[in-house]
Order: structure tokens, then sequence, then C-alpha cells
């Protein structure tokens, strides 16, 4: 369908109602509709099933493990983290640390960190206590284990032909075939993958893999003895239209494996080791930081190192997304809930969340993470669930956008915000943030606040509106003015490419039935929009030479 009669990227002289009589004051002449847009992503909730919690099913195994464990060490018991005033000397620090019979094992270089080792039987709390109480020392603490949480104009829907591209359910739902159209990412983007290590070599991965580290080993080897890391760079950047596995969210980008976990293949990472990663990130290039990981629980406080890691990238322009974690709590993991990285929950096929999923205030989007096919070490195939899962999804979504243009960690937030497929309660929620990640919209600039909602009705070909334009504000809340009486249907239209006509790649919808406008107020009503390609249009539509 095609709205004809506008100038390109315009919809011509605003609407103006015909010339009549005054009527009188008690009964207005033209009415005002309110309602919700959503704009979909073209997903049909399949009939998968939820698992039963955040796990991995490896490729030839009928059992379930979990990637995380829900309980472990929550500091590691050979070492504290330090930081001193400005102007102590290297002699002072020195023999401050020995007077307590420690020893400096290594210096955090960008954060001023010291991780002091400490002797067995020594207790980190009371070590860090005992640190504070001297003037020198600015902050003391015990050295956090984090736990990853596992879990043209024209455009067309892009298919790759990976062998297990049917099996990726979460692509066709975040509308990646169509924002494949515009853009398959781009190796000059960088996304960080902060996790476990990776299986550099994977076949389905090695083409997008760069130079990584190693920060408990001390090594450029990378080696993943847990699987998650290699998991999540799947997500990210497998390798597409390779004829061969699965296809990442980006066909085309350079992941900076960062190992933060130690050789245990047991999904524990420590904050000393995420500090030095985050900040090798940003001094290094990284454009995204994908973090799936938490530190604490819901009673743990904001941690002041993480916080000056997580300053000091964003500063340097990363964007950094994170996991809500996976207790199934109202409540968002650290660092998810830090108010400048991306909180991400989890939602199922059925695009309900997940019930292993956090959820909170601050959560910006859901994304999904149950049943993920993606790269799994001794280059196989796993697909697992988890908040984990999610993060990925939206930091690929975020190195797309980058591809395309986009730059600043803000920038990116309000764009994915701002084109989110509404979930649960209208509007903004502490569930589902503003929404399902949408790729289509996001990369397209396709933002809600740019739509165009009128009352009209048509013939098939021509679109003759009756009242004047609106648009809806961040969540999706419209308002339309000047309603002549009638019955007319809601239409919504984002001219993608400026064209001035609804076509193929545009974001276009009409109410499925017509609303009666008798020149009051007419509210709750509900308009889905969706992306305009294949099948949807049967025609190409116009706006009307009268308006």
């Amino acid at each position: 369908m095609l709205l004809a009669g506008c100038s390109s990227g315009s919809f011509g002289e605003p609407h103006k109602p015909p010339v009549m009589p005054d009527p009188p004051p008690s009964v207005p002449t033209y009415g005002k509709v309110l309602g919700h847009v959503v704009m979909e992503t073209g997903y049909n909730a399949t009939g998968l099933g939820m698992s039963e919690g955040p796990g991995v099913v490896v490729q030839g195994t009928t059992r379930t493990k979990p990637l995380a464990p829900t309980f472990g060490p929550d500091y590691r018991d050979s070492d504290i983290l330090v930081s001193f005033r400005e102007n102590t000397s290297r002699e002072e620090i020195t023999r401050l640390v020995e007077k307590h019979g420690y020893h400096v094992k290594r210096v955090i270089e960008g954060a001023g960190v010291h991780v002091i080792g400490i002797p067995g039987g020594v207790d980190p709390h009371r070590a860090a206590e005992d640190f504070l109480s001297n003037p020198q020392v600015r902050h003391a603490q015990p050295n956090w284990v984090g736990r990853v949480t596992q879990l043209d104009d024209v455009h067309t829907l892009r298919v790759p032909n990976d062998p297990r591209f049917s099996s990726q359910w979460a692509l066709d739902a975040m509308a990646l075939p169509y924002a494949w159209d515009k853009t398959t990412g781009s190796g000059s983007v960088t996304v960080a993958v902060i996790d476990t290590g990776v299986q550099v070599d994977h076949p389905d991965l090695a083409g997008n893999i760069g130079p990584g580290y190693d920060f408990y080993n001390k090594t450029s080897r990378v080696t993943d003895y847990n699987g998650h890391g290699t998991h999540i760079a799947g997500i990210i950047g497998a390798i597409a239209n390779n004829g061969a596995g699965i296809a990442g969210i980006n066909w085309n980008v350079r992941i900076m494996p960062l190992k933060a976990a130690d050789n245990s293949g047991g999904g524990y990472l420590s904050l000393s080791e995420i500090i030095e990663a985050l900040h090798y990130a940003a001094d290094n290039g990284a454009d995204v930081v994908n973090m799936s990981f938490q530190i604490g629980g819901a009673s743990t406080g904001e941690d002041l190192f993480m916080e000056e890691a997580i300053e000091y990238a964003y500063n340097k322009g990363v964007t950094m997304i994170a996991a809500a974690g996976n207790e199934g709590q109202q409540w968002l993991a650290y660092p998810a809930r830090h108010s400048k990285v991306i909180a991400v929950s989890a939602v199922g096929p059925d695009l309900i969340r997940a019930n292993w999923s956090n959820y909170g205030n601050n959560i910006d989007v859901a994304a999904p993470g149950d049943n993920i096919l993606s790269t799994w070490p001794v280059s196989t195939f796993a697909s697992a669930s988890g908040t984990s899962m999610a993060a990925p999804q939206v930091a690929g979504v975020a190195a797309l956008l980058i591809s395309s243009g986009v730059r600043g960690p803000e920038n990116i937030r309000q764009i994915l915000h701002n084109t989110a497929m509404d979930l649960g309660t209208k509007g903004y929620d502490d569930v589902y943030g503003w929404g399902l990640v949408n790729a289509h919209a996001a990369v397209n600039g396709a933002l809600i606040t740019k739509m165009k909602i009128f009352a009209g009705d048509d013939d098939g070909t021509n679109v003759t509106p009756y009242s004047e334009m609106g648009s809806p504000g961040a969540g999706g809340f419209f308002e339309i003015t000047n309603v002549e009486k009638g019955s007319w249907y809601i239409y919504g239209w984002i001219d993608t490419n400026n064209n001035g006509v609804i076509d193929e790649g545009d974001y276009f919808g009409r109410t499925s039935s017509k609303i009666t406008s008798s020149g009051g107020v007419l509210t709750g009503v509900e308009l889905r929009v969706s992306p305009n390609v294949g099948p949807a249009i049967t025609g190409i539509w116009k706006l009307s030479e009268e308006y």
C-alpha cells in the first residue's frame, strides 16, 4: 500500500477540516482519539516449550547442566583489593603491606588498584578493615567473585544459508532477517566479551575473533574451560552465510575475548580480573562490552572499584551491556543495575519473561534468553538458557547500530528504547523495560516517536486521512486531534526511507476494525504496526490527493 499526494519525506499541507458553522459549545464537531501503539517485529510466538531453568544442553547429550552455580565463594580467600591516597610512594605502600605480613601480587594498570596477597587462614574482610584504618589507604575490600549468569531503500528478508539457522528462534523474534538487509555488521566494530574465555579456533567463530587476553593466567591464550564465553561469542558474531553451523547477529564483527575466570571451569570470575579486563577493553578500542555475569546478590551494595572501572569505560565511549540475573526475583544483578550499563532481562519463545529471569527498576530492554543455540567448545554447538544469553543479543544489536553509523552509549540506549516492541504493561515497566529488542527498527532509525498516526479510510489503494497527524511519545502513547465524525481506521506509519510512500522496509499498520468518532474523546485504542515486507503488503498505498 502507498500513501499518495505527498512530497517525498513529508505529508504535505496539514489537514484542514471543512468550514462549518460553529456548533453549540456543548457539542464539539471534531473529536480526539487517545491510544497506545506497539511496534511489532513480525515474529509469531512459537510452540517451543520453556526450559526448566538456566542451563545448557550440549549437542549429543540429553541431560542439562547448570552454566552458573547458584552458590559459591563470595570472594577469593587469597587476596584483597586496596587503593592508596595520591602521593603515597611505592616504598610506603610496600612497607605498609609487609607490615601486615602480606605482599603485593600486582597492580591493575590504569585503575590504581593493588591486589594484595594474604596468608591462608586470614579473613579477607578483617584484612581489608585493618588496611582501612590507615589514613594512607583510600579504599580496601575483598576481591569479590562474580559468576556467569547462564544463562538500498527497498528492505527485504535476508536469510543466511547456515543449516541450523531455522533453530535460532531469537533471531526471528528480534527481526534480524529484516535488519540484515541494512547491515550485517562490520569488522571495524569490536565487541569485548568479559567471560570464561573463547574457543578462538571454533570453525564458526575463528574469522570474527580478534586478539584477546587471559587476565588470570597472564597470557594471550584465552582457553575456555567452561563453555559460557564461547556461547556468548557465538550469539554476537558466529560467522553467517558460510553454509555451516549457525548465524551470529553480526555476520562480520571483531570479538575481543577477555578471560576473567580461573581454569576450574566453574564459571567464577574475580573482580580484580573483571576490572582489568574492562580497562583493557576501553584502552584497546572496544566499542561494546558484554558482561554476562553478576557480582553478589540483592543486598550487595555498589562496588567502588567496579564503579570506577565502569565510569572509565563509559567516558571512553564504550557501550556496556549486562545480564539482569537468574534468581527470578525483583532486583537487578550488579553491574546490570548501574545507571551507565544497559540492563537486560530474558524472555522465552512465547515472549513472556522467563520465570528465572530477574527484573526490576531500571531494566532497559528484554531479549531472548531461553533455549538459545550457539557455539560451544570442542567445535560443537549447544542450546543454553539464562540472562547471560539475553545480554549478548543486545550487545550484538548494539554492534549493528555502530556499524550503521550510530555512536555513543546513550544514543544506542535511546534507540534501543524507542524501537523496542512493547511487552507486558503498556509503556515502560519493570519486567520488560521498554520491550523486546527490535533490530530491524533499530538499524533503520524507525523510532516510535517518528511514527505518524491518524484516523482515516482506504479503498485498498489510497488512504484518506480524516484527522490531524499525531506522533507517539516514548512508550507508544498517542493522541490524535481534529478527528472528523464518522467511522475510521487508525493508521500508523514510519517512512523509513523518506520517500513519501508506504513501501517495503517501512513500519505500517492499521486497526483491525474501525472506531467511531462522535465528536468527543475516544480512549483505549490499540494499534499494532509491523515491518512492511513480503506478503504483509499487497499493493502500494498513497495518501489521497485531497490531503
